[in-house]
């Protein structure tokens, strides 16, 4: 067999895809993301610190209604996966450091999730809309301006540097951008 440098022509397409999902509110993983304070509009306080800093983490997960927070046993590969949530629904408990049950999770009311999943949804919909139609323009050679998030996303990457706290990280980027 001949190994292949040549990417599959499905990854070589210049389409913008949205994401393969189920649920968009945990991204099929049984907790509920916040990376963009979806949850803040109902929780305003949720993974910030008392003088509002955000801080993840800080407060225990939210765990989604969707199939993916629930056990599952893959017939295929024999492996179980434990998931969030009871059969019941009921959170998952473990076992603190002084012996107490705590939920591993919080549950927030279902038509909550469901919205966020909604909202999310719509937002790649128009996501995917906004960057096939930048990217045929500048296939065809058209001037494009990066679109506002982009450049967000690019001066955050420029920072990276800033963005570890540990001296020895901070030395390992150093090396790194030395070279």
């Amino acid at each position: 067999m001949t190994l292949s440098y040549r990417r599959q022509s499905l990854d070589r397409d210049t389409t913008f895809y949205i994401p393969k999902v189920e649920c968009f509110a945990c991204y099929d993983s049984g907790i509920v993301t916040n990376g963009d304070a979806a949850i803040n509009q109902y929780i305003p306080d949720y993974d910030r610190t008392a003088d509002g800093k955000i801080n993840g983490g800080q407060d225990l997960a939210i765990i989604c209604h969707c199939k993916a927070a629930y056990a599952d046993y893959e017939s295929s590969t024999n492996k179980e996966k434990q998931g969030f949530r009871e059969s019941s629904g009921q959170v998952k408990t473990t076992e603190t450091l002084r012996g107490d049950p705590q939920p591993i999770g919080i549950t927030m009311e279902k038509e909550k999730i469901r919205q966020i999943h909604l909202n999310r949804q719509a937002a790649w919909k128009n996501t995917c809309q906004e960057m096939n139609e930048l990217r045929k323009k500048k296939i065809n050679g058209e001037e494009v301006e990066t679109p506002y998030y982009i450049q967000v996303v690019k001066e955050n990457l420029s920072n990276i540097g800033n963005m570890f706290s540990f001296t020895s990280e901070k030395a390992i980027v150093k090396s790194m951008s030395d070279k």
